[in-house]
């Protein structure tokens, strides 16, 4: 055996958390292609077909799915209730604690659902620290 070899299979490590994550992702998804009329048929692994193609997934269609989605998280926004606009002072104190947690100036402003503008002026106003983020398409001076 070389040096750079191991007798063990190295296994990535994955928290239980999120493998329970992606199995009730897995159950809801069944369980809506079920709802939608759609049938499971489970075949045995030993088996095998010559004439069936092999299975591959679409990226076409992946992408169809999230514009579908998007579209419906669209059409939801314009069909929800209009948020109540925060004060100055209350959006200054969201502010600093989302700077605090070392979130970019954009990631905050989209957590919190306010406009970019308004919480750069908040933030220059009050010297608050976010920290630099990347900037597509140049470099930040």
């Amino acid at each position: 055996m070389l040096p750079f070899q191991s007798s063990e299979i190295e296994a990535p490590l994955v928290d239980q958390t999120s493998r329970v994550r992606d199995r009730e992702m897995l159950e809801r998804a069944l369980a809506d292609f079920e709802a939608r009329g759609g049938k499971v048929q489970v075949v045995d692994t030993t088996k095998r077909s010559t004439s069936a193609p092999a299975f591959v997934i679409s990226a076409r269609r992946e992408e169809a799915l999230q514009a579908d989605q998007q579209r419906a998280n669209a059409d939801a926004a314009a069909t929800a209730p209009p948020a109540q606009q925060l004060s100055d002072e209350s959006l200054v104190r969201l502010l600093r604690a989302r700077a605090l947690a070392g979130d970019t100036l954009r990631t905050a402003a989209k957590r919190l659902q306010e406009p970019l503008e308004r919480c750069h002026a908040l933030a220059r106003t009050h010297r608050l620290p976010f920290k630099a983020g990347y900037v597509k398409g140049g470099s930040r001076s």
